[in-house]
């Protein structure tokens, strides 16, 4: 299994590759609001680096989904320190996979803060990834 290795894709070119989906699932999939998708399209602000593996992980999905078409889009969301635990893999690792830093992993651990909607719902795709690739 090769878990060090993260791809990344601008989430604006899902929406030119895939006509049917909106700027709304688009958001859903992704955790995050649909006025962010806007802000993308125009270019206002750049989609974060957790966002832009989520999108690569997307994108898998897509690519390999047969018919019905289209595709239900999933929505779970999964906490990130399970991957810890159920991997054995370093905090720097989960950083690394997720786009955060060590330090956001570390407040989570201590309570501080809890993980965004968006590292949530790419640790679900990172966990059930790494469930097929681990065999």
């Amino acid at each position: 299994m090769s878990i060090a290795l993260f791809e990344e894709t601008n989430p604006v070119s899902l929406l030119l590759q895939f006509q049917w989906l909106s700027q709304t699932q688009l958001a859903k999939a992704l955790g995050v609001n649909p006025s962010a998708v806007s802000r993308w399209m125009c270019g206002s602000t750049n989609p974060s680096r957790t966002i832009q593996r989520l999108a690569w992980e997307l994108l898998q999905i897509l690519n390999k989904w047969p018919l019905p078409f289209p595709p239900k889009i999933e929505t779970a969301e999964l906490d990130p320190l399970q991957l810890l635990k159920n991997f054995n893999i370093s905090r720097d690792t989960l950083a690394e996979a997720l786009g955060v830093s060590v330090r956001a992993i570390g407040h989570w651990i201590n309570g501080q803060n809890k993980p965004s909607r968006k590292v949530r719902r790419l640790a679900h795709q990172l966990h059930k990834k790494w469930v097929i690739e681990s065999g």
